[in-house]
């Protein structure tokens, strides 16, 4: 089993040097930018912030999955396609599951972050305006 082996982490760490690294910043700085946009938009609709709504709010879970994999679906492909470039670049050979698992973990993981950061903070400054 590839996934997770010593292997896997050594070849992860052998792309963060490799050709197209770049993308370890600009793809974060991209989800980043889409979670600030949507964190704003839940603030101003009265929304939980995101991971606290997806962990203790079943209720609401399906349609904060869908907006965001509606806001992350382009990214996370492409975030994907060029993990299986660089793999094939580097190795010879594509590991379609450590694609996934680099382009959800590069995208999904500061989207989320950002997003209920920004939440946290724009509800901040809407209740000080009202205030």
């Amino acid at each position: 089993m590839y996934l997770f082996s010593a292997d896997f982490f050594m070849h992860l760490a052998d792309r963060l040097h490799g050709p197209m690294s770049m993308r370890f910043f600009l793809q974060p700085v991209v989800a980043i930018a889409l979670g600030i946009k949507d964190g704003i938009k839940d603030a101003k609709a009265g929304t939980p912030p995101f991971i606290y709504d997806l962990v203790f709010k079943p209720q609401n879970r399906q349609s904060q999955l869908k907006s965001a994999l509606k806001t992350l679906l382009k990214p996370i492909i492409i975030a994907i396609v060029l993990d299986a470039i660089v793999q094939f670049m580097m190795f010879r050979f594509v590991w379609p599951g450590a694609a996934i698992i680099v382009g959800v973990f590069i995208m999904g993981l500061p989207y989320a972050l950002a997003r209920g950061i920004s939440n946290r903070i724009m509800t901040g400054v809407l209740e000080r305006r009202k205030a």
